[in-house]
C-alpha cells in the first residue's frame, strides 16, 4: 500500500508537470520507472527516496529522448552549455519542450540541494549536480558523433560509457534520500570513480547495448559499444557481442568482489549501487523491456497490484 501511495505521488508530479503535453515525443513510462526506484530500496524508511528517484529516473529519460532523437547539434549545445553553467533561465534558441526540461530540471535539483542544506549536509548539492552534468557531457558527445556520422573506436567509447549511462546520476540521486548515511564524504568518494560505481556503469551501458541494439539501427541513432568494436576489430555482430557480454560478466565480477571487501563507507549506500545494477538484469538482460514496457507487466501486477498471502 505504501509503494503504491508513493507511485501516485509521482503520476501527480508527473502531470502537474504536463510532461505528456509539453514533451510529447518522449518515453512516457512513469511506472517503470517507479519499478525501476523500487528496485532500488523496498525498505519503508526510504519512502521520500523512492519518490525523489522516480522523479529523476522520469528527468533522465526525457532528456536522454532530447539528446538521442529530439534536439540539434546546435540545440543541443546551447542547453548543455546552460546547464554547465546553471543558469537561472534556459537559453533562448531552443524550442519550448526544451525550455520546459530544463525548468522541471533546475526546479529538481535546487530543491534537493535546499533540502540538503536544510539536513546540515552542505556541499551534496554541488555533487548532485555534478553527476547530472557528467551524464549531460556523455549525452553531448554521443550526439556530436551522431551529427558527424562518425563511429568512435572502441576504446573511445569504453571512456564514454562512464558518462553516458547515466549512471553517475541516478547513483547519487539514490543517495539523496539517504539522511542517514549519504553525507558529503559519500558524495566525494562517489564522485572519485570508485571500482563499484564504474563496474555498475558499465554493467548499464553494455547490457542495454546488447537487447536494444535492433531497435537502434531502426532509426538514426549514435553507433552503439556493439558497432564500434565491430569497425575496430573487423568482426562479426555476434563476435562483439560475446566480447561486450564477457565485459559485463567481468563488471558484475569486480561489483562483488568491492562488496566482499572491507569498506569505510556504510554497506547501504553500496547496496544502492547493487540493488541499482540488478534493476538492469530486469530491464534489459533478456530484451529491452524499457522500449517494450509489456514485458515489465508481470513485474509490475506481481509487485504493485497482487497482494502477498500471509
Amino acid at each position: 500500500m505504501l509503494h503504491r501511495q508513493e507511485l501516485a505521488c509521482v503520476t501527480r508530479w508527473y502531470s502537474e508537470m504536463e510532461m505528456e503535453s509539453k514533451v510529447p515525443y518522449t518515453r512516457h513510462r512513469v511506472t517503470e520507472l517507479y519499478l525501476w526506484s523500487l528496485g532500488a530500496y523496498f525498505e519503508p524508511q526510504y519512502y521520500q527516496a523512492r519518490v525523489i528517484l522516480a522523479i529523476a529516473l522520469i528527468i533522465f529519460t526525457v532528456v536522454d529522448d532530447i539528446y538521442d532523437a529530439y534536439g540539434t547539434l546546435e540545440e543541443l549545445e546551447l542547453f548543455t552549455d546552460a546547464m554547465e553553467k546553471w543558469l537561472p533561465a534556459a537559453p533562448n534558441g531552443i524550442p519550448d519542450s526544451m525550455k520546459h526540461m530544463y525548468r522541471v530540471t533546475e526546479d529538481f535539483y535546487d530543491k534537493i540541494e535546499e533540502q540538503f542544506e536544510k539536513e546540515g549536509r552542505s556541499g551534496c548539492g554541488f555533487h548532485l549536480k555534478k553527476s547530472f552534468k557528467s551524464t549531460l557531457s556523455g549525452y553531448i558527445k554521443e550526439a556530436k558523433w551522431l551529427k558527424k556520422d562518425y563511429i568512435a573506436t572502441f576504446d573511445e567509447y569504453k571512456e564514454n560509457v562512464i558518462f553516458s549511462s547515466g549512471y553517475y546520476g541516478v547513483i547519487a540521486v539514490a543517495f539523496a534520500g539517504m539522511v542517514d548515511v549519504a553525507n558529503l564524504d559519500a558524495y566525494e568518494w562517489l564522485s572519485s570513480h570508485p571500482k563499484i560505481r564504474v563496474a555498475s556503469e558499465t554493467i548499464c551501458r553494455f547490457t542495454d547495448d546488447i537487447s536494444s541494439y535492433e531497435f537502434e539501427h531502426k532509426r538514426e541513432h549514435v553507433a552503439t559499444g556493439i558497432d564500434c568494436y565491430m569497425k575496430q576489430f573487423g568482426v562479426s555482430k555476434e563476435r562483439a557481442v560475446e566480447v561486450i557480454r564477457n565485459i559485463a560478466s567481468d563488471a558484475w565480477k569486480d561489483l562483488n568482489q568491492e562488496l566482499m571487501r572491507p569498506h569505510s563507507y556504510p554497506f547501504p549506500l553500496l547496496m544502492r549501487i547493487l540493488n541499482l545494477s540488478r534493476v538492469i538484469d530486469v530491464f534489459y538482460r533478456y530484451q529491452d523491456a524499457f522500449v517494450h514496457p509489456e514485458f515489465l507487466k508481470e513485474h509490475i501486477v506481481s509487485v504493485l497490484i497482487e497482494t502477498i498471502p500471509i
